[in-house]
């Protein structure tokens, strides 16, 4: 990792982890204002976060090398454009709580126990391409590792616990 900038890496992704977490716990409470039965949101939030990391991280890795190949760009640009639109996450997902509160309301399904599959449809519409970009920060930056050293082998283990640490600190 020494050559490829590890304290830069380490950080970045401590960063990703917090702020991947912040989010979600973010996400939940806003949720929790929309419906007043805050067990299904917080299944539905849950599921949707990790559903959206995996499908992120498996896309990310089956498609990167393709992306990279077709447009001569290095890892590293995908990487920071994921980011990017996380970021962008944080003012849109907002905008789409409160379509989804008009739509629940126009349903009629706030009060005690709304439609599951209402609630569902809506928090994973409003957040759920979000946490694809999250999923797809790991095979990207790994594939920029590759790019960069491609007899790498501990560079997985650095960035997840970088990612790990970054994820605590932003559940506090």
């Amino acid at each position: 990792m020494k050559s490829i900038h590890a304290p830069t890496l380490f950080f970045l992704f401590f960063l990703s982890g917090f702020s991947g977490l912040a989010y979600q716990v973010v996400w939940t409470r806003m949720a929790f204002g929309v419906v007043r039965n805050h067990y299904p949101v917080l299944s539905v939030v849950l599921s949707v976060f990790m559903l959206g990391l995996a499908v992120g991280s498996w896309a990310g890795g089956r498609w990167i090398a393709f992306l990279v190949q077709k447009t001569g760009f290095s890892a590293a640009i995908f990487y920071a454009l994921a980011e990017m639109l996380i970021g962008v996450g944080a003012l849109v997902v907002p905008k789409l709580f409160k379509l989804g509160e008009h739509i629940l309301l126009a349903t009629g399904q706030t009060d005690f126990i709304p439609l599951p599959v209402t609630l569902g449809l809506v928090l994973a519409a409003a957040i759920l391409p979000w946490c694809v970009c999250m999923g797809t920060t790991f095979p990207f930056m790994m594939a920029y590792v590759r790019e960069r050293d491609s007899k790498n082998a501990e560079s997985f283990s650095f960035l997840y616990l970088a990612n790990v640490l970054g994820a605590i600190a932003g559940r506090f």
